[in-house]
């Protein structure tokens, strides 16, 4: 099945996806920052295909990695990032996000929601790792527009931050 182009804009994304289940396809979404891909993010990536057919990854914007995770990253720009998780081969498409949603429940909620509800894939994918937070504010989004939450283990085997620290950037 040839796929096409790889890294689509956020629109381009939400007529994919709704062109891959009108085929009969089982789309899984996940979305993150992805800025030091590490061995961890692989093994989720894995994990996550293996719950359907066509994987999509969204990616975190370069201002909504600055507000959420520190004014010094991220050390690769979206386009790169972008770019780098093309190559891996349990991606299908990647796109990057043209908002910033801030990680508070008042503030995100609704941005969040109107993206699932955009994006429509038949399961969203989240990692054991984010925080307690986090991922209870995912699963409520999910459940308010309807999408199946998957929540996945990625191993632990690496972080973003522990190689940073390891680095020593701080």
């Amino acid at each position: 099945m040839s796929l096409g182009k790889k890294i689509l804009k956020y629109q381009e994304a939400v007529n994919k996806i709704k062109e891959c289940r009108e085929r009969g396809l089982k789309v899984i979404l996940t979305q993150g920052a992805f800025d030091i891909v590490h061995i961890g993010h692989i093994e989720y990536f894995r994990e996550a295909k293996k719950l359907g057919d066509v994987l999509f990854v969204g990616v975190e914007n370069d201002k909504s990695v600055r507000i959420n995770k520190g004014k010094k990253l991220p050390l690769n720009n979206l386009r790169d990032r972008l770019e780098f998780l093309t190559e891996l081969k349990s991606v299908d498409y990647v796109f990057g996000f043209v908002d910033e949603p801030v990680y508070k429940k008042d503030k995100a909620f609704d941005m969040y929601t109107q993206r699932f509800k955009d994006l429509n894939p038949n399961i969203i994918v989240a990692s054991t790792s984010e925080l307690a937070s986090h991922l209870q504010l995912k699963k409520d989004q999910a459940k308010k527009v309807g999408i199946k939450i998957i929540i996945v283990n990625h191993g632990k085997k690496n972080s973003s931050n522990k190689v940073l620290k390891v680095i020593g950037y701080d």
